[in-house]
């Protein structure tokens, strides 16, 4: 089990990005993420991303102009937490990998303008390779699992705002994104960046935790042996209005994870819910219980 990660702290306008590990031909999943100004900072949002060096297909050449692929070199690691200030603001980051050596990984980006308070889109069939897939109930794996690796959200024309609902994830064989305020009258852009895992001779444990928190909430989750954790999804959404934002992410730990959602006060409640996944080798006889396992 393979883990890489970086954490410091980073410019919003910085095109070059900080050192991160390379994964060479090997296939990256987001284990975790979390952005955040030093308290009491908070900001209206422009811009959200966190995007991972590497090769990743186009599964969309015609989208808008101002949405361009992203291209980063392995070894390097986009972060940004901006708002429209051009001098920017800095911020403290962490972020983390899972990183597997599975033959027919394959890796894509799907990018978007238009969006008005969250869209939803159909994986392209050249990026699913058939199979049926994970939902985001516990439903059990009998095909391609489907991770993030990074993701970018912005709303159109920098026109920051605060934020009541936002998130990335996997439903089925569709691709929900949401990034709205209140008032949810805003267009958005999103750029997702995911890998598509097959299971054939591998242990599939898929899983969905939600919940409602004031500003930070720790969750048990313990990984079986050998196991990669991996997100497919997460969604946060504030329960009274919009805030400005001071932290927001989902960090991984050995036996649980933490969701992070708060403005300077940290005291607004809001709903998470978070997808996940393990994936592991196939033990060779028996049968393997559990959420959404596979039995051999």
């Amino acid at each position: 089990m393979a883990i890489v990660s970086a954490q410091g702290l980073a410019e919003p306008f910085d095109e070059d990005g900080v050192p991160y590990a390379a994964f060479g031909k090997r296939a990256p999943a987001l284990r975790g993420f979390r952005l955040t100004y030093p308290s009491p900072r908070d900001r209206e949002i422009v811009l959200l991303q966190v995007l991972a060096g590497g090769r990743a297909e186009d599964l969309t050449p015609n989208a808008s102009p101002q949405n361009q692929p992203v291209s980063i070199p392995d070894g390097r690691l986009q972060v940004r937490l901006q708002d429209a200030d051009p001098a920017g603001e800095e911020f403290g980051y962490r972020v983390s990998h899972s990183v597997m050596a599975i033959p027919g990984a394959r890796r894509f980006q799907l990018r978007d303008v238009g969006c008005v308070g969250s869209c939803r889109r159909a994986l392209p069939p050249e990026a699913l390779g058939g199979g049926v897939f994970p939902g985001p109930d516990n439903d059990a794996v009998r095909g391609p699992v489907v991770a993030l690796v990074g993701f970018k959200l912005f709303f159109i024309g920098n026109r920051q705002q605060e934020l009541d609902r936002v998130g990335v994830w996997f439903s089925g064989t569709e691709l929900n994104v949401a990034l709205r305020d209140a008032d949810s009258g805003d267009t958005f852009a999103y750029l997702v960046d995911f890998v598509v895992l097959p299971a054939t001779g591998m242990n599939v444990i898929t899983g969905t935790e939600r919940g409602t928190a004031h500003g930070l909430q720790t969750v048990p989750l313990s990984t079986p042996s050998r196991a990669h954790f991996m997100l497919t999804g997460w969604e946060f959404n504030f329960r009274r209005g919009d805030r400005e934002i001071l932290d927001i992410g989902v960090i991984r730990s050995t036996d649980n994870f933490t969701v992070f959602y708060a403005d300077a006060g940290g005291e607004e409640e809001f709903n998470w819910r978070v997808q996940w996944a393990h994936i592991a080798p196939m033990v060779a006889t028996g049968t393997t219980t559990g959420r959404g396992a596979i039995s051999v």
